[in-house]
């Protein structure tokens, strides 16, 4: 049995109001929270920071499409975990998707045990990069620097010389997800609040 994830919270973002419903229905039948958005517009006008666990995104939505808020939201808490939803899958959309760091690709119309399936294991890996990054409090000084493993010491380097999570994985031959994860608990540890910040912190230490 699946082990229940506390307090998990989902975003469904579809410019179709009948997908919405469904999606709305499947996941309180199973004791998820969900909130709906009718387009990539509206997600990016009301999604606030918090505590969301997974976004269930259309691929083809008018105006701002799947992939652009994506792009938008990665730049903003690429931790959030992204399911992309599509009726017009083709294979060089999923695989694109799939290397921008999206968790899945379902088609539609849905198989409903596949779909939550692979929310209950999103919820799982969130659940899971939550805990670490607790475990990895903030370090006064700059003792965090010490704390961070080889892999993390690379990616700082590479962040403070303005570097691309995209460009990072290519340069050392990880997934741009990989990166994403090893970015957040560089964050964790540091305490900083965003990239500007921790740049600064880095320049501090070394004056």
């Amino acid at each position: 049995m699946d082990e229940k994830i506390a307090n998990p919270y989902i975003c469904i973002v579809d410019d179709d109001a009948q997908v919405r419903r469904f999606l709305l229905e499947v996941l309180a039948s199973i004791g998820l929270v969900a909130e709906e958005y009718s387009s990539g517009e509206d997600f990016m006008r009301r999604w606030r920071p918090g505590h969301t666990d997974c976004v269930l995104l259309d691929i083809r939505m008018p105006r701002i499409t799947g992939p652009e808020v994506h792009d938008w939201l990665r730049q903003r808490n690429p931790e959030i975990l992204v399911i992309f939803l599509s009726g017009y899958a083709d294979v060089p959309t999923a695989v694109r998707a799939m290397r921008l760091g999206a968790f899945d690709f379902i088609e539609k119309p849905f198989n409903v045990q596949y779909l939550i399936e692979r929310v209950n294991a999103a919820l799982r890996l969130a659940n899971e990069r939550r805990a670490a990054a607790t475990a990895a409090a903030p370090v006064a000084g700059d003792d965090w620097q010490k704390s961070l493993t080889p892999r993390e010491q690379e990616i700082l380097t590479a962040i403070v010389a303005g570097k691309r999570n995209k460009v990072i994985a290519a340069d050392l031959g990880i997934s741009e997800r990989t990166v994403e994860t090893h970015r957040a608990h560089i964050m964790a540890k540091s305490g900083a609040s965003n990239v500007i910040e921790l740049v600064g912190m880095i320049a501090s230490f070394t004056k």
